[in-house]
């Protein structure tokens, strides 16, 4: 006898739990979504300018020193400017990254820059430091 009751016992609370389940499961996502102003409240990813794409990459790597450097006169980076500017740094300067419109020249490293570097690059060069920025 008790088998008999437990049976349709077991597939009521069964069908109890699914109903539940499916009752306060679903709905959840489009009640939000159909709110006004839902979709609008994420920000679209804002696209990076060429220079800010070369900066975050060598921010991203780490380094305790990134300075980024452009000419005064608003040229491009030759082969002088940037022969000049690499013989007037550190020589273990880690990385250097010229921007795809050759305005900037951006280093990252984890030694210091003294200052006769910063005195003779000085002299052509705009120095910004985004250290620790």
């Amino acid at each position: 006898m008790k088998r008999k009751i437990l049976r349709p016992v077991s597939i009521s609370l069964a069908l109890l739990a699914i109903a539940l389940s499916l009752s306060t499961g679903c709905g959840k996502g489009d009640s939000q979504s159909s709110q006004p102003g839902a979709a609008s409240s994420q920000s679209p990813k804002k696209t990076q300018t060429p220079f800010e794409r070369d900066l975050d990459f060598v921010r991203t790597s780490r380094f305790k020193y990134v300075f980024v450097f452009s000419r005064t006169d608003g040229g491009v980076f030759d082969k002088e400017s940037i022969d000049y500017l690499k013989a007037n740094s550190p020589q273990e300067t880690n990385q250097w990254v010229i921007t795809d419109d050759k305005r900037y020249a951006i280093a990252g490293t984890h030694f210091e820059f003294k200052p006769e570097h910063f005195d003779a690059l000085g002299k052509r060069f705009k120095i910004e430091d985004y250290s620790g920025k």
